[in-house]
This record gives structure tokens, C-alpha cells and sequence, in this order.
């Protein structure tokens, strides 16, 4: 009996799980799918409630399969929402949808396959005769033939330096993916949030949901919000041109001809961006790690806006917000968070000069903590020590080989590939992935 033991089971091992169901052909397969969430299929993207946190792609581009790109949207149909395939839909909706095809996978190879959920934590591998084994935090132990690491999303990183006092403070919110952050934020609070990407605008969305009174804040390095979609432009590809090019200048003077382009012929600047993504993979194994490291340097933030899009009705709300003055953006760097008698006090830099501002509650929204070595979990902690796996050279991920492979018997996809791939993190991608591996494990490889 072959058997797969998969860490993680939010989009990127649901997925990797469907497949395998999928393309077993009666193959005699045990999977073991671990999961500390109740239900597979949501992970932290995929568990909120609130009907305002949307996908920020549209619904038609969301399949759960690369041959049938509009599985997804008939799915909606299917489930009585009348809607476009160009609609931003809740996220939830997307939870739902990857539970529904697991279960409907597993249905149709029932007799082959048996899929093992396991709500615990995944605490170690080690390699035993034969292949591996999967230490759980309950005590039990999965003996598998090829272990797989889908790890989603992390807490996010921890303010370095300064004292750390406040971590403990009942004001400081660390986690803004807790289902329970806005029962803890009172409604008359000063909140103050710490970045302004995407989980900062679910946050504030949330917040206002929930008939928030008191101020918001949201400090980031540059200020920017994520850029709004605008739907119904095109841009033909440029593959050719882009192909080659080893430095970021060339790239960058390359995009910005096409930028020009797109304006003059009645396109715009998101079309380009979209016209890159299926060369971004391409693009950035073939640029030198000097080259990466310039890109994130200077590039990273202004490719994260332009490349992560908000749907306009999210926007539209940020913007009646700040219109009516409950919602402040500002610019800087944070040096320090104090506990004061009257609350929580930031300190940041803005064009050289020092600032402080106070908040009763602040929310840590500056993303998953992508430098391993400083992550607290027992797995991680316990594999880099057996050194079954290392960071990648620019602290974003795992070292990998870009299909996955990590070591004998033991593999990755999704987040942990942003390293190796940059382009990693969205469902068009893991989801080819997920085809791709789970071919090469039922193969043995």
C-alpha cells in the first residue's frame, strides 16, 4: 500500500490531495492529510466568516484545476449564486468549494483510496527503514513512503530590537487571522495597524463590519494600498522580448516600454502586469541572486501592489472610511511599541524624523513571517535541526528544487517554493503544482 502523508491542509495540501485522489487509477493509496483546523480546504485564507473578505481574482480564474478553468465558477452556479465569472466572491465561498471537492474526489475512488484526516500538529520526520515517519503532537505515528510540506501561511514577524514587552500587552493583537479579533477590539477603540496589504484591508473591512466607532490607523514603510482591479483590459504577451534578460534593469526598462504601450493603445498598466505573470516564474530563475536581492530591495513592494489587487468594492469602503476621516493612512518605519498608562505608543521614522503615536489596541498585519529559523513551531525547529531542510538563500521559503523535491522522499509546494519561484503564493500556481506533484508520487519518484 502506498502511502502519503500530507503537513498541511489548507488550499495547497487540499489541492495536492484532490489530485491524488484524482489520478490514483484504482492505485491502492493511503493519505494522510494533517490538519490542525476542524475542516480541510480552508486554512487561514480560507476560514473567515465575514461575507466582505474577498478572493482578490475573479471567480472564473479560480478553478481548482488547471485543464478546467471554469470548474470553479460552475460550481457557484451550481450552489445557487447567480453570479459572473468575473465576480470577487467571499473567500469563504472558496473554503467551501475545495471541502466540497474533496469529499466528491474521495467519492468517486472511494474503493482505492483512503483518506486518514488528522486534526493534530505535525511535530517531526525522521527517516525509517524504507521511508519515513510523521511524529503527530497526539502521540501518533504515520509511517509513510513520501511525506509532503504544505505549509500556508505563518504568524507574521515580530518588531526586531527594542524591548519586547509588548508582546504581552492585552492590546497587542498578533494574530489578525483569530477568528475572535474583532470581539476583542472594542468599539470605541483607537486601533492602530501595523502594515497596508491585503490582510490589513480585510481587517479594516472587518472592523467596519463589525460597527467600529474609534479611529483607525494603518502605518506601513511606503503608505501604499493595494492597487484596485479594473476589469476588461488585455494585453498581448511579450514573452519573446523578456526572454534572456539576466538583470532587473533590462526587465525593468522592458515593462516600463510596454507601460507606455498599453496607455497609448487604450490598455493600462494592470494588463501588462497580468500579460507578465505566466514568464514570472521563468524571469526570476533566470536572474542571479544579486539580481533577486536588487528586486526585493527596490521592486518588491511596488510589484506587491500592482500584482495583488483589491476588488473595487473592498476599496470603495477603504475610501468612504478615509473620506469620513476614521481612517488615517501613515507613512514610516516602526522602531519601537511601549506600553503606556494609557495604552500601547508607537515610535517610527518618517523622512528622518521621529514620530509616536498612541492606540489602545494594535494589530499586526505586516504578513507571514518568512525567515524559518525565527518560527517557534515544533516541526520546523525539529527538521532544520535534522537539516531534512534549510531557508532558501533569500529567507523567503525553503531551499528546493523548483518542482518541490527537498530531500529523499520528502517535498514541498505553494508558500514555501516563494524563493525558488517568487511566483508561488496564488491558486493558478499551487494549483498546477498540485497536478504536477502528485504525478511524480504516484509514480515513486
Amino acid at each position: 500500500m502506498h502511502t502519503i502523508t500530507i503537513i498541511g491542509g489548507g488550499a495547497s495540501g487540499t489541492l495536492l490531495a484532490i489530485q491524488l485522489i484524482r489520478l490514483s487509477q484504482k492505485q491502492p493509496l493511503t493519505i494522510h492529510l494533517v490538519e490542525s483546523r476542524p475542516q480541510p480546504g480552508r486554512g487561514v485564507a480560507y476560514s473567515a466568516a465575514s461575507l466582505t473578505h474577498r478572493l482578490n481574482v475573479p471567480a472564473g480564474k479560480m478553478s481548482a484545476f488547471p485543464q478546467e478553468p471554469e470548474h470553479f465558477h460552475r460550481w457557484l452556479l451550481s450552489q445557487g449564486h447567480a453570479l459572473e465569472a468575473d465576480a470577487f466572491v467571499p473567500r469563504r465561498w472558496y473554503g467551501d468549494y475545495l471541502a466540497a471537492l474533496l469529499e466528491e474526489s474521495l467519492a468517486g475512488n472511494a474503493a482505492a483510496v483512503t483518506l486518514q484526516l488528522h486534526q493534530d500538529e505535525a511535530v517531526d520526520v525522521s527517516h525509517a527503514a524504507g521511508g519515513l515517519v510523521v511524529q503527530l503532537a497526539s502521540g501518533q505515528q504515520l509511517p509513510s513512503d513520501q511525506v509532503v510540506l504544505a505549509f500556508g501561511n505563518f504568524l507574521p514577524p515580530y518588531l526586531r530590537g527594542g524591548s519586547q514587552e509588548y508582546r504581552s500587552h492585552p492590546g497587542y493583537q498578533h494574530n489578525p487571522w483569530d477568528p475572535q479579533l474583532v470581539d476583542k477590539v472594542p468599539a470605541e477603540a483607537r486601533v492602530l495597524i501595523i502594515g497596508m496589504g491585503l490582510t490589513a484591508v480585510d481587517t479594516i473591512l472587518s472592523l467596519h463590519e463589525a460597527g467600529h466607532r474609534g479611529p483607525i490607523q494603518a502605518i506601513s514603510t511606503h503608505g501604499w494600498a493595494p492597487a484596485v482591479h479594473e476589469l476588461g483590459h488585455s494585453y498581448p504577451s511579450f514573452s519573446a522580448e523578456l526572454a534572456g534578460k539576466t538583470s532587473v534593469r533590462e526587465l525593468l526598462r522592458i515593462v516600463r516600454r510596454h507601460l507606455v504601450l498599453a496607455q497609448q493603445n487604450g490598455s493600462n498598466w494592470r494588463a501588462v502586469v497580468d500579460a507578465l505573470r505566466p514568464d514570472t516564474q521563468a524571469l526570476w530563475q533566470a536572474l542571479p541572486a544579486a539580481e533577486q536581492r536588487r528586486f526585493l530591495r527596490h521592486l518588491r513592494r511596488l510589484w506587491d501592489v500592482a500584482r495583488h489587487r483589491l476588488p473595487a468594492e473592498c476599496a470603495a469602503v477603504l475610501s468612504e472610511l478615509e473620506a469620513a476621516g476614521q481612517l488615517q493612512r501613515l507613512t514610516g518605519r516602526i522602531q519601537a511599541i511601549q506600553a503606556t498608562p494609557a495604552g500601547l505608543q508607537v515610535s517610527y521614522r518618517q523622512h528622518g524624523q521621529q514620530h509616536q503615536r498612541e492606540a489602545d489596541i494594535i494589530i499586526n498585519c505586516t504578513g507571514s513571517e518568512s525567515r524559518l529559523a525565527r518560527l517557534e513551531q515544533p516541526l520546523l525547529r525539529n527538521l532544520l535541526a535534522r537539516r531534512l531542510i534549510r531557508p532558501d538563500a533569500l529567507g523567503l521559503g525553503l531551499q528546493a528544487q523548483p518542482d518541490g523535491w527537498l530531500g529523499p522522499g520528502l517535498y514541498t509546494l505553494g508558500t514555501a517554493l516563494k524563493g525558488i519561484l517568487w511566483e508561488s503564493t496564488a491558486i493558478p500556481e499551487i494549483r498546477s503544482q498540485a497536478q504536477h506533484l502528485a504525478a511524480r508520487l504516484l509514480a515513486g519518484e
